[in-house]
């Protein structure tokens, strides 16, 4: 995808800064990168770097950082063979322990959970509408709806979720899957700030659709305040191609059929 109409030099500049440096992460994910390592790359003072790294993507270049690497572990858990220990080392981590713990902290599942997952899922999977979290029962809470407008060649079912950080992450705390596009409805929804997104899975659905987001279609990132059973914020959803900018999507679907 190319870069957004841009308004004036200054402003393509701030993002051929921000994609050399994600660039960068992605090759040398096995490697430490502090901020004025990234700062450097991107010709910018730390500080300055830092704040239109966040205008761009949204969240910290570490944060990105971190996404991208959690990302590369789960496409070799799925792809490969290798072991755990070696994916570790290869996305950037020297502790296999601090390793499992963060995966299964952001994802909700360990590694070696991930791949039995991954491995008994091997052929079209039929996907199924939801209401609430993980496919159960909703508890009391507000009730979040909204409009989701998809390309007109879209064909599949539309996950929406609401997440507790920038970076859509793990089990939501909100889910449902919508049919191609339309009105949605989020159910039991808790007081707090959160940020609602959407991922278009087209079908047939490949097993694969369910953990690597990678070429998915996207929508949301917006904050969204519940209080009272009161909804503040857009709750409308596009469906769009990925960007570059945008940070990976470490999720595991939490469909019904899905044993997690």
């Amino acid at each position: 995808m190319g870069y957004p109409v841009m308004r004036d030099s200054t402003l393509r500049s701030h993002y051929e800064s921000v994609e050399r440096v994600i660039t960068a992460m992605r090759g040398q994910l096995d490697q430490p990168m502090t901020l004025q390592q990234m700062a450097r790359i991107g010709y910018a003072s730390p500080y300055h770097f830092n704040r239109t790294f966040r205008q761009i993507t949204g969240v910290p270049p570490s944060q990105f950082l971190y996404a991208l690497r959690l990302d590369a572990a789960k496409r070799m858990l799925t792809e490969t063979q290798k072991k755990v220990i070696d994916i570790c080392y290869e996305v950037g981590y020297r502790s296999v322990g601090t390793f499992t713990r963060r995966f299964a902290d952001v994802l909700g599942v360990s590694p070696v959970r991930f791949r039995k997952l991954t491995d008994s899922r091997t052929r079209p999977l039929p996907l199924q509408p939801m209401d609430g979290a993980n496919g159960r029962r909703a508890h009391p809470g507000a009730r979040i709806t909204g409009c989701i407008a998809a390309p007109d060649d879209f064909h599949g079912f539309i996950a929406v979720g609401l997440f507790t950080t920038r970076i859509p992450q793990g089990k939501p705390v909100s889910c449902t899957l919508v049919k191609d596009r339309g009105v949605y409805h989020l159910e039991g929804a808790p007081e707090g700030d959160f940020y609602l997104f959407a991922v278009g899975l087209k079908e047939p659905a490949d097993a694969s659709v369910y953990f690597d987001y990678g070429t998915a279609m996207r929508a949301g990132g917006h904050p969204v305040r519940i209080s009272r059973n009161s909804v503040q914020g857009h709750t409308s959803l596009e469906l769009r191609p990925p960007s570059p900018f945008d940070p990976p999507l470490l999720l595991v679907l939490p469909a019904r059929h899905l044993p997690i």
